[in-house]
């Protein structure tokens, strides 16, 4: 008789945060017929879902934005084609909650979307009739959940601590000395970062400092921001010491070719909002009105085939937190680009690519249950 083959035993150590071009390499990796254009898309349209359920369950922005850096890093390590994105979106949403102790049931979180997903099942006063929903489809879904709920503690190597930057955010707008307007469009941008890869490839602090950096280039349309400074006196020295080298760097532990970067991963996404149409399809997730049925007097009989097409007003994966100017479009936010490409030709993104020398592997062990799979984490990670 056969030996029977022996299980094999994986060594992960855990990494916080990645170099920005292994997580174009990963992403690479797990697209696999996807176009760049259509990841972003389904990306964009993951984000939107977390964002809307997790108001719904009336989660803080820390929790939704937690959740949204799980999804993108999920990507990472598994093909989008083995899973369904809804399934994907709700089980890091129950983990971000569990992170930041705000804790809601899978069964809350998968009701909760409803709402987005089967508008007809919305009955006065926005919520979901429990009554109406199959208690069978419920429980597969919950038990998806859970079974994905391994995978996303596994890409993140069960380290439990995580940091957003939104209390920096506003610690550094007074350092630096904006207005209460200025701080909170600032808030706003970091918001919308974490819809971007950024916060994979930079701590709380770093994208704190590009999100104040590109909501100050971002207040007026102006695409060459260093060479023709802004009326706000403010602004413009903002801009003119985060788009420069100087002590700030040593002071607050940042370098301006990193701050540098998480500003046009936010340009990439604006780009990206501006130039899809409001109405494309894979963006749109549709919702009823959160306080009234979109038939509120109308019988449920008669109404069901009525109710059961979306509402109207679509909650959309192209509206963002920070509202643009309307001046801005496609064409001036990429000559804002070029200008801050050109001001620092030939920059690095601040990464020494000989440090960490460990390549990581995105599938040996993962989500298998044929071997022993070890986590291990520094002390100061």
């Amino acid at each position: 008789m056969a030996d029977p083959t022996p299980s094999s035993s994986h060594l992960k150590r855990y990494r916080p945060y990645l170099r920005p071009a292994e997580v174009e390499r990963l992403s690479a990796k797990q697209r696999g017929k996807l176009s760049v254009a259509r990841e972003e898309r389904a990306r964009q349209q993951a984000c939107a879902l977390i964002d809307a359920v997790g108001v719904r369950c009336g989660f803080p922005r820390r929790t939704i934005a937690t959740a949204q850096t799980l999804y993108m890093r999920f990507h990472l390590f598994f093909p989008y084609a083995d899973f369904n994105y809804v399934e994907v979106a709700l089980t890091t949403l129950y983990v971000a909650s569990k992170l930041h102790d705000t804790l809601k049931k899978p069964r809350d979180i998968i009701l909760a979307s409803y709402s987005l997903r089967f508008p007809h099942l919305v009955r006065r006063g926005g919520h979901v009739d429990v009554t109406a929903v199959d208690p069978n489809m419920l429980e597969h879904e919950r038990r998806r959940v859970l079974s994905i709920e391994r995978l996303v503690l596994e890409t993140m190597c069960f380290a439990f601590r995580v940091a957003v930057p939104f209390p920096l955010v506003v610690k550094l707008g007074r350092k630096l000395g904006l207005d209460k307007d200025a701080t909170q469009a600032a808030w706003r941008v970091a918001v919308d970062c974490h819809r971007t890869p950024a916060p994979l490839s930079y701590p709380p602090h770093v994208v704190a400092l590009g999100s104040v950096y590109a909501a100050v280039l971002l207040a007026q349309v102006n695409t060459r921001p260093h060479d023709d400074a802004p009326d706000d006196a403010d602004a413009a020295r903002v801009i003119k010491v985060l788009g420069s080298e100087g002590g700030w760097e040593a002071q607050y532990s940042a370098s301006v070719d990193n701050v540098d970067e998480v500003a046009h991963d936010l340009l990439d996404l604006y780009i990206t909002i501006v130039s899809t149409p409001a109405n494309d399809p894979s963006l749109q997730l549709f919702s009823p009105s959160p306080v009234s049925p979109r038939e509120p007097g109308s019988r449920a009989g008669a109404s069901s085939s009525r109710s059961a097409r979306p509402s109207p007003g679509p909650v959309s994966a192209a509206t963002t937190a920070f509202r643009l100017h309307p001046g801005w479009n496609a064409q001036s936010l990429t000559e804002l680009k070029i200008h801050l490409r050109d001001r620092r030709p030939g920059a690095a993104v601040g990464w020494d690519e000989g440090e960490d020398g460990d390549e990581m592997d995105p599938v040996d062990g993962m989500g298998r249950n044929d071997g022993t799979m070890r986590f291990v984490w520094d002390d100061e990670a």
